[in-house]
């Protein structure tokens, strides 16, 4: 199966996966996407694509029914971010039922649903393949991807064409977390070489993921299967970060003990504490205070910055200590996936950051 002539309709493009989706459908297929957007003020992106917008919800089924038409192929990329986390179970669980009974009474020809290697749970092992067991923890967000793939299973039985895609680390153009945010991170002074806290990044870079949703379409033996895409090399976090810096022109941290990070941590916890009950009742003081030193006193408000919200937070340290490897043999082997090098996504990476001024 090709993407020529084809319809393909896109949840969450207004995302970064889902937005890179239909970029790559127009440019490299010259395929016009149907896309589904929650609101237009995400939009902007979308709008230089030749495009067909619907406006609605994954929790509306009328508006599936609507959009969503025979014969389509669907990559559902929504999931639920709001502050809300009983919607966000319920936009991840409800919604993606949705879009599976709406393409099963359609007969959709292929359902690509984007998952997370959340489902493994906190702990995960050192060496994580598709036969390994998902998890229930305390991540809410993993719990329900795991609800979420069982939903699509029970459909694919039923009949639906399903393929299950799992994730690590994304990172490229517009990523928000792990690109820009990573970027805002170091210059802020928010990360820190912690001696002993080795663990492995596991990133992937989105044209190869996207390369990888695409093979899924266009093989067969995709379908009913569930693949982790990755990267190609076992990088840790400090290799990450260290690159950021390095593109950034920035120096990075020199390494501090663990004891000291929790110093660090704990007046962080202490200074945020005391703001929150200031802001209580001077926030206006406060904020016209802080303008007032941003523009006389740059340096030294960057170093508030830095005292305040610089650091690795206690609740990051599972995440960066973690030594878990996901391995994308299954992808490679079952649909020809060759994701390029860390160093030549960082380059593509690098350039970007560049032209939007970020670096």
């Amino acid at each position: 199966m090709i993407f020529e002539n084809k319809k393909v309709f896109i949840t969450g493009a207004t995302g970064f996966i889902g937005g890179r989706i239909a970029e790559k459908l127009w440019l490299d297929w010259g395929g016009v996407s149907k896309c589904l957007i929650h609101n237009f003020n995400n939009a902007a992106r979308l709008s230089r694509l030749p495009v067909e917008i619907h406006c609605g919800d994954v929790l509306e089924k009328g508006c599936l029914n609507s959009a969503i038409q025979e014969g389509d192929v669907i990559f559902h990329c929504a999931y639920g971010k709001t502050s809300d986390k009983r919607l966000n179970k319920k936009i991840n669980e409800e919604g993606t039922e949705n879009v599976c009974e709406v393409s099963l009474e359609k007969g959709v020809k292929r359902l690509i649903f984007l998952s997370s290697i959340a489902v493994y749970g906190e702990d995960p092992p050192e060496i994580v393949t598709e036969n390994t067991p998902v998890k229930i923890s305390n991540d809410e967000y993993g719990n329900s991807k795991i609800a979420a793939e069982k939903i699509c299973m029970d459909y694919h039985k039923k009949g639906l064409p399903v393929t299950v895609i799992r994730p690590t680390i994304v990172y490229g153009p517009f990523s928000p977390i792990w690109t820009v945010g990573v970027i805002k991170r170091i210059k802020l002074g928010g990360w820190e070489k912690v001696k002993g806290l080795e663990g492995i990044c596991n990133p992937v870079y989105i044209d190869d993921l996207v390369e990888a949703l695409f093979l899924c379409v266009k093989n067969e033996n995709s379908i009913g299967e569930i693949f982790i895409i990755s990267g190609d090399q076992t990088i840790t976090w400090n290799d990450y970060y260290e690159k950021h810096f390095q593109i950034a022109k920035l120096n990075p941290p020199a390494p501090i003990s663990s004891q000291k990070r929790k110093i660090k941590s704990l007046i962080n916890r202490l200074v945020q504490l005391n703001l929150n009950i200031l802001r209580k009742y001077f926030e206006d003081q406060i904020v016209n205070t802080y303008l007032l030193m941003e523009e006389r006193f740059p340096g030294l408000t960057a170093r508030i910055n830095r005292a305040i919200r610089g650091g690795i937070k206690d609740n990051e340290i599972k995440l960066f200590s973690r030594k878990s490897v996901y391995l994308c043999n299954k992808a490679k082997s079952l649909l020809g996936y060759h994701p390029r090098s860390f160093e030549e996504g960082m380059e593509i990476t690098r350039k970007w950051l560049e032209h939007h001024e970020y670096i």
